[in-house]
């Protein structure tokens, strides 16, 4: 019985981590396109400026 409870355990714990690694990837991932497009925003009001 304790190993069944250390497996589920040590289960549980390498999914939780597998899906840390998804999120930080996905959080990297969304904030290089918003600064992206942050800058976009930022050079087309620069240019509207200058207009």
């Amino acid at each position: 019985m304790k190993k069944l409870i250390v497996g589920a355990t040590v289960a549980l714990f390498t999914l939780v981590l597998a899906g840390c690694g998804d999120t930080w990837s996905g959080l990297k991932k969304d904030t290089g396109d918003n600064m992206e497009a942050a800058g976009k925003a930022v050079e087309e009001a620069g240019e509207k400026v200058k207009e």
